[in-house]
Formats: C-alpha cells, sequence, structure tokens
C-alpha cells in the first residue's frame, strides 16, 4: 500500500480502513469506498515497522490495540492498530493539512482565544468533527504571533506545530511522559505560558487542567461531549459527590469558552458547524449554582459571541430547506 498514491489519486480521502485478507477501504467525502488492493499480513509488518516505535509495538504486543502517528511529506497521519476476530486491523486518519484547508468560520473567535492569557478553553464534538484541527489552528495562531512558551500533551502528537514567535514542546503520553496528569504536573515545572492537552479523559487529568489554569495560565482540552451546554455537567459530575460543589467554584471561576463542532457532509461540500458558549458572569453564576439546564437560553441572545447549533444550523447556506430540517430534526 503506497499512502501517497492513494491520496494523490483520491485527495478527498479522510480514512483509511485495513483489516488482514480484506481489501482496503477508504472514506472520501463521507462515505466508504472498497478498493481493489487486499491488505495481506506483510502491509502490517511494513506499517508497523515503519510508523510505530518500539514502545508502542511492545503494547500492540500486550494489549492488541496501540496508536502512533507520523508523517509524509507535509501529511500528517494517525495510526490505530487493533485486533478483530483474531485479524489485524488498522484504522489510518488523515489529517488535513492547515494551508490548504480553507478559511475557519470562527476566525474571529480563534483570534481571541489565541491572545488569552489564562483560563480553561474547552472543544467539543465527536470523534471525526474537526476537534484536533481547531487545536491546531489555535496553536498555530499562538505560535505565529505571541514570544510564549507552549507544552502540548497528546496521544499521540498529530498535527506539528510550527516554532515561529513561540517555543512549543510537544509531548507524547507514553513516549515523553507517563500520563496526561503527570504531564501537567511536570508542565507546571516548564515556565509555560499555554497548556494544550489532546484529551481530558478523566476526574485526575480535569483536576490537574482546572489548576493549571487558576494558577495563571492559558490551558486549552478537548472532549468527546456533543454539545456545549453538556460540558459543565460533564465536568462536574465526573467527580464525586463531595467534591462537586469545589469543582463547580473552579469551572465557574475559570472557564473561558467552550466550542462544540460537527461536521456536515453533502456531495462533495462540507461545512463546519460550531455552537459556542462564553462562560460571561451570568453562565458562571449558573454553574456555581448548578443551573446548567438554563445556559442554553443565554446562547441565544447572541452576547460575547455565543450561539447554539441550531442557530448556526439556521445560518447555514447552500443546503437545500429539506437538508436543514433534516439537520434540525438531528438535534432533537
Amino acid at each position: 500500500m503506497d499512502i501517497e498514491k492513494l491520496l494523490a489519486a483520491n485527495p478527498a480521502m479522510t480514512d483509511i480502513h485495513l483489516t488482514e485478507g480484506l481489501p482496503l477501504m477508504i472514506r472520501v467525502y463521507g462515505a466508504l469506498k472498497k478498493m481493489k488492493e487486499i491488505a495481506e499480513p506483510q502491509l502490517f509488518a511494513e506499517l508497523i515497522s515503519s510508523y510505530v516505535p518500539p514502545d508502542r509495538q511492545a503494547v500492540y504486543q500486550r494489549t492488541g490495540s496501540a496508536d502512533s502517528a507520523f508523517s509524509l511529506g507535509n501529511v500528517r497521519c494517525r495510526l490505530h492498530l487493533y485486533r478483530s476476530g483474531g485479524l489485524a486491523s488498522a484504522a489510518i486518519r488523515i489529517l488535513p493539512e492547515l494551508s490548504l484547508l480553507g478559511a475557519d468560520p470562527d476566525r474571529t473567535w480563534l483570534e481571541k482565544v489565541s491572545q488569552l492569557s489564562h483560563g480553561l478553553v474547552l472543544i467539543t464534538g465527536s470523534s471525526g468533527s474537526g476537534k484536533s484541527t481547531t487545536m491546531a489552528r489555535i496553536l498555530s495562531l499562538i505560535s505565529q504571533k505571541r514570544a510564549c512558551h507552549v507544552v502540548t500533551l497528546e496521544d499521540p502528537v498529530e498535527y506539528v506545530i510550527p516554532m515561529e514567535k513561540a517555543l512549543i514542546h510537544q509531548r507524547e503520553i507514553g513516549r515523553d511522559v507517563a500520563d496526561f496528569p503527570q504531564g501537567i504536573r511536570d508542565a507546571l515545572r516548564e515556565d509555560p505560558d499555554v497548556i494544550a492537552l489532546g484529551e481530558m479523559r478523566d476526574s485526575e487529568t480535569i483536576s490537574a487542567a482546572l489548576t493549571a489554569a487558576e494558577t495563571g495560565h492559558l490551558v486549552l482540552g478537548t472532549l468527546h461531549t456533543t454539545r456545549a451546554k453538556d460540558v459543565p455537567a460533564r465536568i462536574i459530575h465526573a467527580f464525586p459527590g463531595d467534591r462537586q460543589e469545589e469543582i463547580r467554584g473552579l469551572l465557574a471561576a475559570n472557564l473561558v469558552t467552550v466550542s462544540s463542532q460537527m461536521l456536515y457532509r453533502s456531495g462533495k461540500e462540507t461545512w463546519l458547524l460550531r455552537e459556542i458558549l462564553t462562560n460571561v458572569a451570568a453562565v458562571a453564576h449558573l454553574i456555581r449554582e448548578g443551573k446548567e439546564e438554563q445556559i442554553p437560553s443565554y446562547m441565544e441572545m447572541g452576547l460575547s459571541q455565543m450561539r447554539t447549533m441550531k442557530q448556526a444550523m439556521y445560518a447555514m447556506k447552500g443546503i437545500s430547506e429539506r437538508e436543514r430540517e433534516r439537520l434540525l430534526k438531528s438535534l432533537e
């Protein structure tokens, strides 16, 4: 398998799926397409030897799954190895080159986030919604415009952020540091201005991120949550009852903004839809008082760049009303 040739023939390809003994499948414009080439055992051996470091190879042999990332020229790829029915399998995500992507529809919001000196910023959405790309756009803006120190913690490192004005250290979980909580504790001793987390998976990581934000750092993180309004409750309920009041206070005081995004594809067109929650004083009060269900009413007002996903869908251009109605029903 030649990934570069596959990309040249299918420039809109976003994913490659391999299952031992079966034809390759690629995802183009959101749909899977079967190829003629068969994923032979030798293909997996070549993938592992070429793109998976020895420590990750050991994890794969021990657990049956492992993650890695690699570059092919200017293209960055994320590799997930796993076994299914006893057969070797792999999923390769093709990360779009930032310079070749169209402008983000919320460029102003991205620039405001990149200028923040402290606080917690959360980028949420389902798998494949472009969270990594949004994070990379923000980090690239920071690198271009700010003489600061950025520490990222990723599993694995996806986009490689070029060092321009900023000093960038991208640390990979398992290779450079044991886990996310340890990475955050380490980062606080590394004179950081910005800490970026590839994923906030558990209460220990969330707690460490809140502490970092509280001590005057800008913390960027991602969550697998599909609606911005649900993020405060998701974070708070990750903790046992005896800590939830404390976490409410920390979150109300340190959260700056939350975005939740999704990609909608129709034919060869792709739309990035994003809802934005800004932690204005009224929202902070709702979080502190445990009244998160009232947050959408403030988002609908449109203050401080806020919007709901429904409002984002109504603002879409270039789709039929039937498509819009179908999208709106998906929110119900």
